[in-house]
């Protein structure tokens, strides 16, 4: 789902296509109601192909989707309200924006989207054919569904969302999360030519603390130098993760190897006793990939570690 959120996006829409084409054959449908609800499948499919098919080649800016889901919202609503010319109630489907809003964005944009759902929802109930004895129960028991699933997705948005980027083990970012920021960064540094440093720190001794005193051991070390060395980052910028093992990254944005090297030094005063760590730097120099950057930096970190590796207790190089 979040791995892949074009598709949902395009699934969505296709599964109010199909719920229209199904009631379609059903009823006797005016010329217009007719000629209404095709167009409205015809631009679903549309909406569908656009996040099966083109955003698989060429990525579609944030903001498409917004504009997607409000004519969304106003096509669902002259469903509803034809619909109701046949005493059929389809307000259901407003779950379908419900959803994607819910899945895309964050919580004051995704209830927006939802809050529309409902005034467009009251205009049909207020304006358009009955099909309910009581419209404001209606409107009630289909927005308050309609809110109570939106806040449900979001919730389990935020939860899968903070299981794909944190390592349960130290809290801090992932490899996954890594990445995701430093092509961040990188565009960012590309756009307003400010300087991007990132260093690689591993563990001197992690494999003799698992062989001697077990992996819980080694887990609580790994706990304890996360800890410390989160609290010597700048919040306004760097970002600390831990990529795997006992390997752990440092992005500085705005810094250049000086600057990152004050902050590794920082990070060695706070290291556990008898911990030691090696470390190699890398100032991007906005024309090399991620990967050739990282490269950079961990040739660095084997160098110092090979030049300068020092018995455990002695500090970082």
């Amino acid at each position: 789902m979040l791995a892949d959120p074009d598709t949902v996006a395009g699934m969505l829409p296709a599964a109010a296509v199909v719920a229209i084409v199904l009631v379609i054959p059903a009823y006797h449908w005016s010329t217009s109601a007719l000629v209404a609800l095709v167009g409205v499948s015809i631009v679903g499919v549309f909406f569908t192909v656009m996040r099966l098919v083109v955003a698989r080649r060429r990525k579609l800016p944030p903001w498409s989707l917004h504009v997607e889901i409000g004519i969304g919202n106003v096509l669902l609503t002259v469903v509803v309200a034809i619909a109701a010319t046949q005493h059929i109630d389809m307000a259901n489907l407003y779950l379908l924006t419900a959803t994607v809003a819910a899945l895309s964005f964050s919580v004051r944009a995704a209830f927006a989207h939802i809050g529309a759902s409902g005034v467009y929802y009251a205009a049909v109930l207020a304006f358009g054919p009955a099909t309910a004895e009581s419209p404001v129960v209606a409107w009630l028991a289909v927005f308050g569904t309609t809110v109570v699933v939106g806040a449900v997705v979001l919730r389990l948005v935020s939860v899968l969302r903070l299981a794909a980027t944190v390592d349960p083990l130290t809290r801090l970012a992932n490899r996954r999360a890594w990445d995701e920021r430093l092509d961040e960064e990188m565009e960012r540094s590309r756009r307003t030519s400010t300087t991007l440093t990132v260093a690689l720190m591993d563990l001197d001794g992690l494999k003799d603390v698992n062989d001697r005193d077990g992996h819980t051991a080694g887990d609580h070390l790994l706990q304890a130098v996360a800890q410390a060395w989160q609290t010597k980052v700048r919040g306004s910028g760097d970002f600390l993760a831990r990529l795997g093992g006992d390997e752990f990254a440092v992005l500085a944005p705005g810094t250049d190897q000086t600057g990152i090297r004050r902050l590794i030094e920082r990070f060695d005063e706070v290291t556990p006793a008898g911990t030691s760590f090696s470390a190699g730097e890398a100032t991007w120099d906005r024309t090399e990939g991620a990967l050739h950057l990282l490269h950079r930096a961990d040739l660095a970190m084997y160098e110092t570690k090979l030049k300068h590796r020092r018995p455990p207790g002695q500090g970082a190089n």
